[in-house]
């Protein structure tokens, strides 16, 4: 496995980025980055993509990093619709790659890491967070130029394309800890989201684990930053942000198939955990770029970030020379 690391320090720069759908049939066009890389984040596969010389079949939940100067490119069609969020970014100068490495040989303190690690390609078993991360980053544009054009959401967006890379790097350290207690609390948090729609409580949960339900609760919030039952709020939360994203469902169909007990617990906690109600929350976030097979994926992109890659035609080019 190949792995990239930079500074934790480092903001990253937000290049562009989208939601891709196709139907059946579709394979992705040959393409070299000469400066930037993407991150592909598939929700319905199977994808089948060569980056180099690596081949990959991505599928829901499978993470693809396409790096600068390598090919990307379709190596057999689709047999089903598919469809996978894209993002471009620009890293800090300073990126360390460690190739055909295992994780634990990278020089990384993994009890207090300062670098930001993002693998060529991994698997998440759960990734509502990140879509709702990537669904604030591409809301962030001006409508009609569909580039940003503000300072103040430039920067914005630079710190929500961060975020998503620290999402990425926390999630491939979670996996990587091996030791007895944060293992065991990791297979909870597994069981947890299978069980979501039971809505289980601290003794089902202590139960699972064989532990006192108070020493649980204690370690729990030790391991994870928040006590058990915040955890089960919090993962329904994020399941109802994706589907007030991602569907056209009503807010008591989302509710529902959120795991809420009822519509009006679902509102109150909603508000309570995002300040806002859930369709103001839909609503801010609903005018994102989408593209599928017959609309190029590419939008224009701010002359300040184009000078930085030599591969980008004029005509995409976009100056703002307030922010030059």
């Amino acid at each position: 496995m190949d792995y990239y690391t930079f500074n934790a320090n480092k903001s990253v720069e937000f290049v562009s980025g989208g939601v891709f759908s196709a139907q059946a049939g579709w394979k992705h066009e040959s393409r070299c980055h000469k400066g930037d890389y993407e991150i592909i984040l598939c929700t319905k596969g199977p994808v089948f993509i060569r980056v180099a010389t690596a081949h990959y079949e991505l599928n829901k939940g499978d993470l693809l990093l396409v790096p600068p100067f390598k090919r990307l490119v379709g190596t057999s069609p689709s047999p089903n619709a598919i469809s996978f969020y894209w993002l471009h970014f620009l890293l800090p100068d300073e990126v360390s790659i460690y190739r055909h490495e295992s994780l634990a040989q990278l020089p990384v303190n993994f009890s207090n890491p300062d670098k930001i690690i993002i693998p060529a390609s991994m698997t998440f078993t759960q990734y509502d967070q990140n879509t709702v991360l990537i669904y604030q980053l591409l809301s962030i544009k001006n409508t009609e130029s569909k580039t940003i054009n503000n300072i103040y959401k430039c920067q914005e967006a630079n710190y929500l394309m961060t975020m998503i890379l620290l999402n990425i790097s926390q999630a491939l350290l979670n996996s990587s800890d091996s030791s007895n207690l944060s293992s065991l609390i990791g297979k909870l948090q597994e069981w947890i989201r299978s069980n979501l729609y039971r809505s289980p409580t601290v003794s089902e949960m202590a139960a699972t684990v064989h532990l006192n339900p108070q020493y649980l609760s204690r370690l729990f919030k030790a391991k994870v930053g928040i006590p058990p039952k915040k955890y089960v709020i919090k993962l329904k939360i994020e399941t109802a942000q994706s589907l007030l994203l991602r569907t056209n469902m009503s807010i008591k169909e989302v509710s529902q198939n959120a795991y809420f007990e009822n519509e009006k617990l679902f509102m109150k906690q909603f508000k309570n955990n995002t300040g806002m109600t859930p369709t103001r929350y839909r609503n801010q976030f609903n005018d994102i770029y989408h593209n599928n097979q017959e609309i190029s994926p590419v939008i224009p992109i701010p002359n300040r970030i184009s000078q930085k890659i030599d591969d980008i035609p004029d005509e995409l080019k976009v100056e703002h020379p307030h922010l030059e």
